[in-house]
C-alpha cells in the first residue's frame, strides 16, 4: 500500500476533526457547569479531544475541501464557535432562571447582604448559590449532560460543518426563549412573594392599631424566619417546576439543533 495516497484522506480527516473540536469545546467552555475552579482547561480540552473523536467516527456527512489557511476554512471556524457558543448560552439560560429565583427570595427575606462572589455569576446572596447547586443536581439526575453531549453529537449531521452561515431563526428563537428567565423566576418565587406580601399587610394594620409596634424590630425578623420557613414548605414543589424548566430547556436545544436547517 502506498502511505503517500493515504494522506489526502487524512488530512480531510483532520479538517472535519478540527471543526467538531471547535464546536464541542465552545459548548463545553461556555457551559456554567463547566466554569468552576477544579475544572481546568486542559480537563475541558481533553474531554473536547475525546468527543470530537467520537463525532468524527459516527459522521456520514460529506466531507471539506478546504485549505487549512484559507478564508473558506476561517469562516467554517468562526460558524462552529458560534453553533457551540449558542449551544452553551440555551443551557446556560434555565440556570440563570436559578439566579434570578435565589435574587428575589433573598431581596424579599432579607437575605440580599449575606453575599459572596462566585466566579461563574458574580455577586449572589448565599440563597441563590443554594439554588444553583439544587438547579445543577436537577440537570444532572435527569442526565443533561449525557443529553447534552448526544445533541450537540448529532448536530453535525443537521448543521453540517461545510455549511458557512448560521440559520437566521436560531438567534430569534434564542431570545425568545431567553424570556423564560423572567416567567421562570417569578413563577417559581410567587409562593413566597404573596406569603411576605401578606405579612407586610398584616404587620402595617397591626402598626396601624398598636403604634407602640416596633415594626423594625419585629418585621425583619418575623420575615426572615417566615421567608425560610415558605421556602422549605414549597421545596418539593420548587423541584418539581425546576425539573420541568430543565427538561423544556433541553427539548429546546435539541429542537433547535436537530429540526433547524
Amino acid at each position: 500500500m502506498d502511505i503517500l495516497a493515504l494522506i489526502p484522506a487524512v488530512y480531510a480527516k483532520f479538517l472535519v476533526y478540527t471543526l467538531f473540536f471547535t464546536r464541542i469545546s465552545v459548548m463545553l467552555t461556555t457551559f456554567v457547569l463547566f466554569r468552576r475552579e477544579m475544572i481546568t482547561a486542559r480537563i475541558i480540552l481533553s474531554l473536547s479531544s475525546v468527543l470530537a473523536m467520537f463525532a468524527l467516527m459516527a459522521y456520514t456527512g460529506n466531507e471539506i475541501y478546504s485549505e487549512m489557511y484559507s478564508i473558506q476554512m476561517l469562516l467554517q471556524l468562526i460558524v462552529q464557535v458560534l453553533i457551540g457558543f449558542v449551544t452553551g448560552i440555551i443551557l446556560n439560560i434555565v440556570f440563570e432562571v436559578f439566579v434570578a429565583i435565589g435574587q428575589i427570595a433573598s431581596t424579599q427575606i432579607g437575605l440580599s447582604v449575606a453575599g459572596m462572589i462566585d466566579p461563574r455569576f458574580g455577586y449572589i446572596t448565599s440563597l441563590t448559590h443554594f439554588y444553583v447547586i439544587v438547579g445543577s443536581l436537577i440537570f444532572l439526575l435527569l442526565n443533561g449532560h449525557l443529553y447534552a453531549i448526544t445533541t450537540i453529537v448529532e448536530s453535525f449531521n443537521t448543521l453540517p460543518i461545510y455549511q458557512n452561515y448560521l440559520p437566521p431563526d436560531v438567534m430569534q428563537a434564542v431570545l425568545k426563549y431567553a424570556t423564560v428567565i423572567f416567567s421562570g423566576s417569578v413563577m417559581l418565587s410567587v409562593t413566597i412573594l404573596i406569603v411576605l406580601l401578606l405579612m407586610n399587610i398584616s404587620l402595617a394594620v397591626m402598626t396601624k392599631f398598636a403604634p407602640q409596634f416596633n415594626l423594625f424590630t419585629i418585621g425583619i425578623n418575623l420575615q426572615l424566619i417566615l421567608g425560610l420557613l415558605v421556602i422549605y414548605l414549597t421545596f418539593s414543589l420548587f423541584l418539581d417546576h425546576g425539573r420541568i424548566l430543565m427538561t423544556d430547556s433541553l427539548d429546546f436545544m435539541h429542537r433547535l439543533l436537530l429540526k433547524m436547517k
